[in-house]
């Protein structure tokens, strides 16, 4: 793209979003997959062993849709040309933090069970967002504020009841 920009295109830039979450995202992703984990694995205690791949001493940042969205569109509009952005937080928790925090804003204590971590699984990611900021990016979204509009969601469309809506739209 960059190579192209500069020889067709007056005004380029790549934005590179980390680790967004938020309602509506799909089911593919650590956050959902937490959510409809704990959901899965609530019966009667408020106590959950919750099972994950890795130690949970990996980290990552996370970033809310909309504070992703207005990282884009600030690249877009005041963003140089042909440059690069990364668009997240560099706020990094540990992936058993982030399962906690769910737990947490489900009303339940999460009790992590470490598994084995993927092949070629990553134990750190964490965004440089210096270069966006300087044009006046910050997120507004706390992890925990944007977890809970992302709980609601998740909570009351469950991977399953998606299941039985395509099978009432293809009938």
């Amino acid at each position: 793209a960059v190579h192209y920009g500069k020889r067709v295109v007056e005004k380029i830039r790549i934005v590179r979003p980390h680790n967004v979450y938020g309602p509506k995202m799909g089911y593919e992703h650590v956050v959902p997959q937490f959510i409809e984990r704990i959901n899965s694995l609530s019966g009667k205690s408020d106590t959950i062993e919750l099972p994950i791949q890795g130690s949970g001493k990996e980290t990552r940042s996370f970033v809310f849709i909309d504070d992703m969205v207005q990282g884009f569109l600030l690249a877009a509009d005041k963003g140089g040309p042909n440059e690069i952005y990364h668009v997240g937080t560099m706020e990094e928790i540990t992936i058993e933090t982030l399962a906690k925090t769910i737990g947490r804003v489900m009303g339940k204590k999460i009790i992590v069970k470490p598994g084995a971590l993927l092949k070629g699984g990553t134990t750190r990611r964490c965004p440089d967002t210096t270069k966006i900021q300087k044009l006046g990016y910050q997120p507004k979204f706390t992890l925990e504020a944007g977890l809970k509009q992302t709980v609601d969601w998740y909570c009351k469309h469950p991977k399953s009841s998606q299941k039985e809506l395509a099978k009432d739209k293809a009938a």
